[in-house]
């Protein structure tokens, strides 16, 4: 428990009755600096990039590590520089970079284009014994070579032509890591409890219950305001907002919408967020037998009142995006795409044409994973049966309960979109290395041309026809709403969340 004033002051008056004299003094931090306490519904179990990708390490890691590129998520999502100060497209499979100078990591040592390609390297990257692996694979998969130029210059080649390789530069899995400390602490496993980054915030402990920064002094782009970043595990939204309310937490994740009134009741607290840049999406298994069958699954599709959902459970907060994509995409996106059809009687007529008889079709969630899931769950249910569909309802911890095979059929999923292109959406959830899920070969070659062709033209067209195939002809998926993302704070918290599914805290303050 957080020994805030409120919580010890109640404390001492529980045990007026009993001789303080002797005791220790309590002292409210006054000489600490101002301490932020987040509660999320979990803390991450490790603290290196490549461990995970999971909003407990969206949420806590962007302030722990840099990027040698970065974008400015609170704004107009241009590409900024980072641990790079300028960079240079060669070709286009080539990027030249300049490291920023003076530049130092959370332990003091320098950081050099040793721990740059170090960061990229077999041991982290490339290796498929790594386990790192397969996040690197998510979104730096092109990249075949990082090599030095100079003591200040490192050259970035794709194994073909890339139209996204700077953007690559500023995903998940491309954060600079300590190459000293990684090799000293034995891997990823020492390394994911005792990280050593360039970021913000060092890492002062980690437990299960919590998450401790503390601001870095030398950091390059000048220290944060906020001394101490506590993130505090608190898996129960009632937790949450119970504790947002007493003082316990400064701020609070993932706030449902029929939950605002019991933050904002307190009139020292507040609501912020909306739309982030994240896709809520039902994901099928076509290894379950009555979804190998593309008729059921649009059925599925067509059985949903999206915008009931949206009204009901998001109180019209959130939007429902035509295809999969965000205007974020900019010359890529194409706002006249068709929107989705709810049609409950076409979805009973192709389930009677497909012959479905009844089975129960698995349908997995995890209730506390993302804003109202139980909720929804439940009302997909109640649609899903109105056209006569039967469905295993099955509530699991974790995601690897989500995806163990067998027993695979529908799954709750959200495609978190954290660099502005459908390379990192739709083709980055559904490319090759999900084949064994679900397989289209148009889309594939689709996807490797939106991968390697340099011309906007040629990209559009590949994109719009992965969108069609993917909504309309051959769903591995289908799309619900964007997500959106929701937090109570006090009004004393001078902080305004991006349009991303990161927190950052650089810029934030106490008043």
């Amino acid at each position: 428990m957080r020994m805030n004033r409120r919580t010890a002051l109640s404390l001492l008056g529980a045990g007026a009755g009993y001789a303080f004299l002797g005791a220790p003094q309590i002292v409210f931090g006054q000489d600490a600096g101002p301490v932020l306490d987040v509660a999320l519904d979990q803390v991450p179990a490790a603290l290196d990039p490549l461990l995970g990708q999971t909003n407990p390490f969206y949420r806590t890691l962007q302030n722990v590590y840099d990027t040698l590129l970065t974008v400015d998520y609170s704004g107009d999502g241009a590409l900024q520089p980072a641990l790079a100060e300028s960079w240079t497209r060669v070709d286009g499979k080539t990027i030249d970079l300049v490291l920023r100078q003076g530049v130092r990591f959370h332990d003091g040592s320098p950081l050099t284009v040793d721990d740059v390609i170090f960061s990229f390297g077999a041991e982290r990257r490339t290796n498929p014994d790594s386990p790192g692996y397969g996040t690197a694979q998510q979104f730096l998969r092109t990249i075949e070579t990082v090599e030095a130029v100079d003591d200040k210059t490192i050259r970035v080649t794709s194994s073909a032509d890339d139209p996204t390789l700077e953007l690559r530069l500023t995903a998940w899995g491309s954060q600079i890591v300590s190459k000293a400390a990684f090799e000293a602490a034995g891997g990823f496993e020492g390394f994911g409890h005792a990280p050593v980054g360039t970021g913000p915030f060092s890492v002062v402990s980690l437990s299960p219950d919590l998450l401790e920064l503390k601001a870095f002094a030398d950091y390059w782009n000048g220290k944060p305001d906020i001394e101490t970043l506590n993130y505090r595990s608190s898996p129960e939204l009632s937790s949450r907002i119970a504790g947002v309310a007493s003082g316990d937490f400064d701020l609070v994740v993932d706030v449902p919408v029929d939950q605002f009134d019991a933050v904002t009741r307190d009139p020292n607290l507040e609501i912020v967020g909306g739309p982030v840049a994240s896709i809520r999406v039902i994901k099928f298994d076509t290894r379950n037998e009555v979804l190998k069958d593309v008729r059921v699954r649009k059925a599925l599709a067509l059985a949903v009142d999206r915008q009931a959902i949206v009204d009901a459970l998001w109180g019209g907060l959130v939007t429902i995006p035509h295809g999969h994509q965000l205007e974020e995409f900019g010359a890529l996106y194409t706002p006249d795409r068709p929107g989705y059809t709810y049609d409950p009687e076409e979805a009973k007529r192709l389930l009677a044409e497909a012959g479905y008889d009844g089975t129960p079709i698995p349908y997995r969630i995890r209730a506390a994973a993302y804003g109202p899931e139980l909720a929804t769950a439940q009302v997909l249910v109640a649609m899903w049966n109105a056209v006569g569909v039967n469905i295993d309802l099955q509530i699991v911890e974790n995601f690897g309960q989500m995806v163990a095979y067998p027993g695979v059929g529908m799954r709750n999923g959200v495609d978190p979109i954290l660099v502005a292109d459908p390379l990192f959406g739709l083709w980055r959830s559904h490319d090759r290395g999900e084949a064994e899920i679900w397989s289209n070969e148009e889309f594939f070659r689709a996807g490797e041309t939106l991968q390697t062709s340099l011309d906007p033209d040629v990209r559009k067209a590949a994109f719009n026809r992965m969108m069609d195939i993917y909504d309309f002809e051959d769903p591995p998926a289908f799309i619900l709403h964007t997500m959106g993302t929701f937090y109570g704070k006090k009004k004393t918290v001078n902080w305004t969340p991006s349009k991303s599914v990161y927190m950052d805290f650089r810029k934030a303050s106490l008043t």
